[in-house]
C-alpha cells in the first residue's frame, strides 16, 4: 500500500462523519471506535455485523413464514 493509499485510508472515517447522508447511529458508532484501539475496534465491530445480520435473517424468515 502507498502512503497516499494510507493517507486516503486515514481520512475515510472523517470524510463520513462529514456525509450528511451518514445516519446519525453509524456516525455515533464511528465516533466511538476512533477513541479505540483499531484491531480491537474492527473486530467488534465485525462481530457486531454478524450478530445484526443473524438477527435480520431471523426477523425476515419470521416475516416470510
Amino acid at each position: 500500500m502507498t502512503e497516499t493509499e494510507t493517507e486516503l485510508m486515514d481520512l475515510e472515517p472523517y470524510r463520513t462523519l462529514d456525509d450528511r447522508a451518514a445516519s446519525r447511529w453509524i456516525k455515533d458508532a464511528l465516533r466511538s471506535a476512533l477513541k479505540r484501539d483499531p484491531v480491537d475496534a474492527a473486530n467488534d465491530a465485525e462481530y457486531l455485523a454478524q450478530i445484526l445480520a443473524h438477527r435480520a435473517a431471523a426477523v425476515l424468515g419470521m416475516e416470510q413464514g
